[in-house]
């Protein structure tokens, strides 16, 4: 894939990020520090179940992405690390 194209598809993952339901997700994932597998299965089974998957199938799907050649690796390395400190 060209790079056009990987920034193209980077865009998109931030414009995703950007969406309310996934910042509260998201901020709702920054305060949740399991301990054991019991503390993610209660998460799984409760009020926060959504905020959950939601953020992980985020990750899951933008990985994917790198994985199978659509984006470039680096440029991802470099979106996902601001993303991380920016937290935007």
């Amino acid at each position: 894939m060209g790079k056009h194209e990987d920034a193209d598809l980077i865009l998109k993952l931030y414009d995703l990020r950007r969406e309310t339901v996934m910042r509260d997700a998201r901020n709702w994932l920054f305060t949740f520090n399991p301990t054991s597998i019991q503390d993610v299965m209660e998460v799984m089974m409760g009020e926060h179940s959504g905020h959950f998957r939601m953020v992980i199938s985020y990750w899951d799907m933008a990985c994917a992405m790198v994985v199978n050649g659509a984006i470039d690796e680096e440029l991802f390395r470099i979106f996902a690390r601001c993303s991380t400190i920016l937290s935007f």
